[in-house]
């Protein structure tokens, strides 16, 4: 066997017994999970916050009550935040105005909503 071909059976090899021994009974967390939501909620708002939507749309609006209603603690809000700050980064372009507006256009009190690229989530208010 050519070294070539040895170094992807191996590595087919170790894939498999990982797949197979490795992930029995594991699951993705709830805050894996929430994140996933989050972030998924707040794409309906990046087209917007990114000045490629004139108008807000209303699945945007849900998303961010339901992005408020699934951080009940301060950690579950630092957490979310982050994850919706990597979804800001990932759209690219953003307008701050848009973004720091965007709760009041909603209607939706929600204080960790990351508002600039360089927002940190670690100096939100501890109350909502």
């Amino acid at each position: 066997m050519t070294p070539t071909r040895y170094l992807a059976a191996l590595a087919a090899a170790a894939s498999l017994l990982f797949m197979l021994g490795g992930l029995r009974g594991v699951k993705a967390g709830p805050a894996d999970n929430d994140c996933a939501v989050a972030q998924t909620a707040f794409g309906d708002c990046t087209g917007y916050i990114a000045g490629v939507e004139d108008k807000l749309s209303p699945r945007c609006c849900r998303g961010l009550a339901d992005i408020r209603d699934m951080a009940p603690t301060f950690d579950r809000r630092r957490a979310l935040c982050a994850c919706i700050h990597k979804e800001m980064l990932a759209a690219g372009k953003v307008l701050t105005r848009r973004a720091a507006t965007l709760p009041a256009r909603c209607g939706v009190r929600i204080s960790f909503l990351p508002t600039t690229h360089d927002f940190d989530c670690y100096r939100i208010p501890r109350a909502d």
